[in-house]
């Protein structure tokens, strides 16, 4: 029996380490065969003037501000680009103004800049021109007169989270001219005014229908080659991802700095002969991490969210969570309501994990003469013990069984938690975020807590002290040795989760509450 109450113990233990580490370190992304160029002809060097050969002069930068129902867009006539998001949706706890996505994002690192040598170099650096504006569309455009025009347009949509880019390049002069060039889908995220966010900053791509995540470029700059569906950078609550709607050579990774990581695409190298002209078209995605919503985009982007090993069930615990909120409007009411879900669920095993532990408590006596009996000769305790718990049926792990289904739904629900920011702001009672730890100020302060106490972790320690002392009364013990661990434990168990659990999301602790004190009512109600 005291091994059982170890191995519960060992895996309640897991169950913490596992938490803490739930982001799974993401498999660097596979190298693949470098495709050989296909030989074009191409610009001359003398083509051009010199001056396009070399860095531009610096200018003064001009802004032009786009406001959607959804966004506040700052794009920059330096290289075309976007570089200022704002999310109305979503405030900034310290200010109350709309939540900064992107800031400040400018020339190379700018989204949607245009990076490639094959036309100009430094063409993200270059004085692009604002030749049209309106509520839902903008146009910038850069020409070398008897050479090339490059135009880029910007589509907005009211009520949607994406913006749409045409890429047009015309070519001007009378010799053949590639289009290969980069384009910078997502860079400079951030999560300003949430916190917990920069942690889980991954870039994330679909390529050849598998998914490619890493948290750092090695080398600064890395190109990954295949069937190119979409690429984006995401973190805790938000994501920016580009899909392109034509074929592309490869995804390009860029990590500016450490803190910042960006993503592209590699278009398709194809030649624009005098006169002609080609057209590019992508969507960005912009927004929440809410799977509804990305896969209006493309039906696999919800992917780009990375749950960790146990995701299936976390789409199934979300989808199942969103639905109780519908019906309640209230995130702690709906995880209550999942929470008594589950325990219907797994309640089967429960009533047959206590049948277990009653049995062992009906045969003690004859444990206690085979261990008496057989005391110089554990390999005949060990034989006897196994024919006893066969003869009575009793599966002497069976305890554990309630708690080995609970470890992945626990994780899963964790990884889910943190994930969602419809949690985000979410109220309960006196909760005022319940993806952030609860509290309350105390006019005192204390060592190690300040003036501020967490409530749910401590009326969970307090439930689980009364479920450990429920689940002790039905484990029998032989020596006074036992019963002194049992008594241990008792204490030891309850504030040992209190003190792991006490920075945990408020929500997650909700739930593990809640399950406590239906675990507490369940065996109450077997027990009479």
């Amino acid at each position: 029996m005291e091994k059982r109450l170890i191995t519960a113990i060992v895996l309640s233990i897991l169950v913490i380490l596992i938490c803490q580490s739930l982001v799974p370190r993401p498999k660097e992304p596979m190298a693949r065969p470098v495709a050989q160029k296909v030989d074009i002809p191409t610009i001359k060097k003398d083509a051009l003037p010199t001056e396009f050969a070399q860095e531009p002069v610096s200018y003064k930068e001009k802004e032009t501000i786009i406001e959607t129902e959804k966004y506040i867009l700052t794009f920059t006539d330096i290289g075309g680009s976007l570089k200022e998001i704002r999310l109305k949706e979503y405030l900034d706890h310290a200010t109350g103004s709309p939540l900064i996505l992107v800031s400040n994002a400018v020339e190379n690192r700018a989204i949607c800049s245009i990076q490639s040598d094959a036309l100009i170099k430094f063409l993200y650096k270059r004085e692009f021109s604002l030749i049209k504006q309106d509520p839902d569309k903008i146009v910038y455009e850069y020409l070398v007169p008897g050479a090339f025009k490059v135009t880029k347009e910007y589509n907005f949509y009211k009520y949607n989270d994406y913006i749409e880019l045409h890429i047009l390049i015309y070519n001007l002069g009378n010799i053949t001219i590639n289009k290969d060039y980069d384009i910078l889908g997502a860079s400079g995220l951030q999560s300003a005014g949430l916190t917990m966010g920069r942690s889980f900053l991954e870039a994330t791509s679909m390529i050849d229908g598998k998914i490619s995540r890493t948290t750092r470029i090695k080398n600064g700059e890395q190109l990954i080659k295949g069937i190119i569906s979409w690429t984006g950078i995401r973190e805790r609550y938000f994501c920016i991802a580009l899909k392109p709607q034509q074929e592309s050579e490869a995804v390009i990774l860029k990590q500016f700095g450490k803190s910042n990581i960006a993503s592209g695409v590699r278009s398709k190298i194809a030649p624009i002969y005098a006169g002609g002209i080609t057209e590019d078209s992508y969507f960005l995605y912009i927004g929440p991490n809410i799977a509804e919503r990305l896969k209006k985009i493309t039906p696999d982007l919800d992917n780009i969210v990375n749950y960790g090993i146990f995701g299936i069930i976390t789409k199934g615990l979300l989808i199942t969570l969103r639905a109780f909120y519908n019906v309640t409007k209230n995130w702690g009411v709906a995880i209550i309501m999942l929470t008594f879900l589950i325990n219907i669920i797994v309640f089967p095993l429960t009533r047959k994990s206590f049948l277990s532990m009653k049995k062992m408590q009906d045969i003690q006596p004859h444990m206690e003469k085979l261990r008496k009996l057989h005391k110089d000769n554990p390999q005949k305790l060990n034989k006897e013990l196994a024919e006893l718990y066969r003869q009575y049926n009793i599966n002497p792990l069976g305890g554990c069984l309630p708690l080995l289904l609970q470890m992945p739904v626990f994780i899963a629900l964790y990884q889910g938690l943190i994930s969602s920011i419809e949690l985000k702001g979410a109220n309960f009672l006196w909760i005022k975020d319940l993806s952030s730890p609860d509290y309350i100020h105390i006019p005192v302060s204390l060592p190690f807590l300040g003036n501020q106490i967490h409530i749910l972790p401590i009326l969970m320690v307090v439930a689980m002290f009364f479920q450990q002392r429920m689940s002790t009364k039905h484990t029998p013990t032989t020596t006074k040795e036992q019963e002194q661990q049992q008594k241990i434990m008792l204490f030891l168990f309850p504030v040992f989760f209190g003190f792991i659990f006490y920075s945990f999301p408020s929500g997650l602790v909700l739930y593990w509450l809640t399950n406590t004190i239906l675990m507490v009512v369940e065996h109450s109600t077997m027990k009479h």
